[in-house]
């Protein structure tokens, strides 16, 4: 019997040790892992930026590293900045962090930090900072399938001198989301209490919020890229697209949009206003050069309402000729 105990003590402790040791071994391949895999990212981009710095295309990524060991891989940067020489963009950002949990790589949070500056030539120029912004990213082996943005604090000045153009924007939260839908590209995007000054002139803050649908566009988020002519030649489901400056003051707008190559905008739009008067009133406050028009198509959309507040009119728009009804209202440039 003691020799039957001894022994059965004696296998026990070799499968604690061939545990012990399994594990270790695990520990250590793991480990080695990880660096190795670590390693071989910071080399690759190391070169792609590099590479790119001779290109038409290129971006920089300040002291970068690589960081998230044992659990998580990502990419550190202690500024940002991108180059597109064909287009005339180029932008500077602050301190990036990103990481992926190692069992889902493809799937990735980002934290990007301010103050951030955009430039297109020959003058453009936006300056911009927040308090928070952070993303994340589900990409495949043919790119992103989605991605999601939001931010808190946002305030940023638009600057384009030629054109005398000055815009202040600050809002107190936003977010953008963007996912593959077949051949097509869902877009949701909204800002709560945006504040715009134009040319010195503020206007009333808003809630801002779009729901829409491009046509033929998921392709965009693959490695191909979108076009360079955007937003030339595309065709736009817009589901809902708000203005709601409080106090009962509504302006929703949905329907199909296109694009023309031309850059002039067709569609056929669902206007739903509340608050006719006083849209009105603060459309000819802000843009006094817009008065005559403001009360125009106020007077028409109260004329389909029958006189009330609220209205749901249809708008269509022929080749960047806006029309209520039959008559003409306005006219949107090519872009």
């Amino acid at each position: 019997m003691a020799s039957s105990s001894r022994a059965d003590v004696s296998g026990v402790t070799r499968k604690l040790i061939l545990l012990a040791i399994g594990v270790v071994l695990f520990i250590a391949l793991y480990t080695g892992g990880w660096f190795y895999a670590a390693s071989w990212l910071k080399e690759r981009l190391d070169r792609e930026l590099a590479a790119s710095a001779q290109g038409m295309h290129s971006a920089s990524c300040g002291n970068l590293d690589v960081r998230g060991f044992p659990f998580r891989i990502g990419v550190f940067c202690d500024s940002v900045a991108v180059d597109d020489r064909p287009s005339g963009l180029s932008a500077t950002f602050g301190a990036l962090r990103s990481a992926a949990q190692v069992y889902r790589p493809g799937h990735a949070v980002f934290e990007l930090d301010g103050p951030a500056q955009v430039r297109v030539t020959p003058d453009l120029v936006f300056d911009a900072d927040w308090d928070l912004m952070h993303a994340s990213a589900v990409a495949w082996t043919d790119g992103l399938d989605r991605f999601s943005a939001a931010y808190d604090g946002l305030k940023g000045q638009l600057n384009m001198p030629s054109d005398g153009l000055s815009v202040g924007i600050a809002a107190a939260h936003g977010e953008k989301h963007v996912r593959r839908s077949g051949e097509a590209l869902d877009v949701a995007a909204s800002l709560d209490t945006l504040s715009l000054e134009l040319n010195g002139k503020a206007l009333p803050p808003m809630n801002v919020a779009a729901d829409l649908t491009i046509a033929d566009a998921a392709r965009w988020m693959s490695a191909e890229g979108p076009p360079p002519n955007l937003p030339l030649g595309t065709s736009t489901e817009l589901r809902s697209l708000s203005f709601d400056l409080g106090a009962g003051q509504k302006l929703t707008l949905s329907g199909p949009v296109t694009i023309g190559e031309d850059g002039y905008v067709s569609g056929a739009l669902d206007l739903t206003i509340e608050g006719i008067t006083a849209w009105r009133d603060r459309v000819s406050e802000v843009f006094p050069q817009a008065a005559k028009t403001a009360k125009r198509v106020a007077e028409g959309v109260k004329v389909l309402s029958g006189g009330q507040e609220r209205a749901v009119v249809k708008v269509n728009i022929r080749q960047g000729t806006v029309y209520l009804g039959l008559f003409p209202v306005a006219e949107i440039p090519p872009l």
